[in-house]
């Protein structure tokens, strides 16, 4: 079995959402027969490592090592932190009931009458027919009670979880644990054995790979392997079933409340939420935070306290660089406002239309003349309109100060040239495409929303350009352009319907074709699309076919309001 770096880093991604936490170093990961990434057994070691100390785990994990029962212990230890972990998470995660009912469907679809052909298998399936809320269905007395002992409840600590394995492991299998510190100091002969019936014991020859009951298990090196961090949160949901009330009132608790009605919402989704997107749900909010779901806590609530503190942690950081910063607004609005005088320097014309010309009134009556006003042209910035998007998932999470300095920054830049702004950022989360609008247009006085600046989640850019374009249309600008940060790798755990009603991947060249299509109908309703670029060579390819060449590569996020200027004086000049 082949598995992707994609696949890895989306199982890392998956851990560190569950976990919330961006810090820890993956030791575990886990994929299904075709290499991709297990979304429920993923969430389900984050989650693990969230409620329990993984090091006393992994400590006790080593004690067998290396018996002649290690698989049996492996997937019990593992069912018994499912089940654990699952118990905690159930009341707080509201799509985690969900996926665990989805996968144990799938599971037992996969096993039929008499396909279950060892001990630690049927184990497994009695444990899913209890997910689904079954019978164990395990003819076996000793073995019921090995699962009933197994499936440890959601009060135990890390301690009594660990004595309470030990116990079941002594009295079903006469379990007799290693020493890991002596077994460090042997020769690295053994060491090698090990490693390779790490490799072997799962009788399925998938190199670091092995097989469990519950899907295809990595370990990476002890302590976990330093994995890349992709530009994924991703979100626990997979399909429209998901989006019942409590999960949207989990989303609007994590972004705040919606800013539009809910038939508002409706009629947007109806126009943008088909095709490729249409198991996809919209949250448009302006940030304000929803009290009453504030209220009551969970981890929704404490997602939101964490983007109130980034707000903070935004503005402090720019009120740090304060002198540098003014600088950047001052250069960057002198060098639009020079190209616009050069550019955009008003001419008057006679026209059919304007203001009506009384000495050429009889020129309409005798010549039959119909330039009788005069019309000002190309020297009203109000003929011109921008929208900056902002790629607010997961791969911004180190660089929120950066991002919400620069958007602050070319904002204030283009309201001193009075050029009307708008800006806004995306990302998705369970099933939901949310756009946060820090300041509209006409809002000069509300620079300082950027500042809202927050990452989470994924980023589904097709649906985002495609629902960002609908928007700008509504305005009455003659020149609307709009420019949008990103790292050009769109992605997205809602996937996309394909021919004949099959469902695909919103990743690499599915979604990147999206995207580009999306860029293109907008270039099709008179909008000019460019594209700020953060990311690497690898994607560079990606960034030419979703904006062909309306692009800039910038190497660091300081250069972001540089890079927008660059941008703007180059599309004034061509007005």
């Amino acid at each position: 079995m082949e598995v992707s770096e994609f696949e890895k880093k989306r199982a890392a991604n998956l851990i560190w959402s569950a976990a919330r936490n961006y810090d820890i170093e993956p030791v575990f990961r886990v994929y299904d027969s075709d290499g991709k990434a297990d979304l429920y057994w993923n969430c389900v070691i984050g989650s693990v490592c969230l409620h329990y100390e993984w090091p006393k785990l992994q400590a006790f994990y080593r004690t067998f090592e290396g018996s002649p029962e290690q698989g049996m212990y492996e997937n019990l230890f593992w069912i018994a932190l499912e089940n654990a972990a699952f118990s905690k998470e159930e009341k707080v995660r509201p799509v985690f009931p969900y996926l665990r009912r989805e996968y144990a469907k799938n599971r037992l679809r996969e096993m039929p009458p008499g396909s279950v052909q060892n001990r630690i298998d049927g184990i497994f399936e009695g444990h899913l027919r209890h997910a689904v809320g079954q019978d164990s269905g395990l003819p076996d007395v000793t073995d019921r009670k090995l699962l009933d002992a197994i499936e440890i409840g959601p009060d135990q600590t890390t301690e009594q979880i660990i004595e309470s394995l030990r116990k079941t492991f002594t009295a079903w299998f006469a379990y007799t644990p290693n020493d890991p510190d002596r077994k460090r100091r042997k020769n690295a002969a053994p060491v090698l054995l090990s490693l390779a019936w790490w490799k072997h014991a799962g009788k399925d020859d998938s190199g670091p790979f092995r097989h469990f009951a519950f899907g295809f298990g990595e370990r990476l090196s002890e302590g976990g392997s330093v994995v890349d961090q992709s530009h994924l949160k991703v979100s626990f949901a997979k399909y429209a079933q998901q989006t019942d009330e409590g999960l949207r009132d989990y989303v609007r608790t994590c972004f705040g409340k919606p800013s539009c009605t809910d038939e508002e919402i409706r009629r947007m989704e109806k126009e943008c939420c088909t095709g490729n997107h249409r198991d996809v749900h919209l949250l448009i909010t302006r940030g304000e935070t929803d009290e009453a779901l504030l209220a009551k806590g969970g981890f929704a609530a404490e997602q939101r306290k964490r983007s109130i503190a980034q707000e903070k942690a935004n503005t402090e950081a720019y009120h740090a660089g304060q002198s540098v910063n003014r600088l950047a607004v001052e250069r960057l609005t002198n060098a639009i406002r020079n190209s616009m005088l050069v550019h955009l320097e008003s001419q008057t014309v006679k026209s059919s239309a304007g203001h009506l010309l009384a000495n050429r009134i009889w020129r309409g009556l005798y010549l039959n003349d119909a330039k009788v006003f005069r019309k000002e042209l190309r020297g009203d910035a109000g003929n011109l309109s921008v929208d900056i998007l902002l790629d607010a998932s997961t791969s911004q999470i180190r660089r929120q100060e950066t991002v919400a300095a620069q958007g602050y920054i070319i904002a204030e830049a283009l309201t001193r040239c009075r050029i009307p702004v708008r800006v806004s950022s995306f990302c998705s989360l369970n099933g939901y495409m949310v756009m946060t609008v820090y300041r509209d247009y006409m809002e000069n006085g509300q620079n300082s929303n950027i500042f809202h600046y927050f990452t989470s989640g994924a980023n589904r850019d097709g649906l985002a350009v495609r629902l960002i374009s609908g928007m700008i249309r509504k305005n009455h600008a003659d020149h609307r352009i709009l420019i949008l940060l990103s790292d050009c790798k769109p992605n997205d755990m809602i996937k996309m319907r394909g021919a004949g009603g099959s469902y695909l991947d919103y990743a690499d060249r599915n979604a990147v074709e999206d995207t580009a299509s999306e860029v293109h109908q907008a270039r099709m309703n008179g909008i000019t699309v460019l594209g700020v670029f953060t990311g690497n060579d690898a994607e560079l390819p990606a960034v030419r076919r979703i904006y062909d060449r309306s692009f800039v590569r910038i190497r660091s996020l300081d250069m972001f309001a540089d890079a927008v200027g660059g941008l703007l004086q180059s599309q004034i000049s061509a007005l």
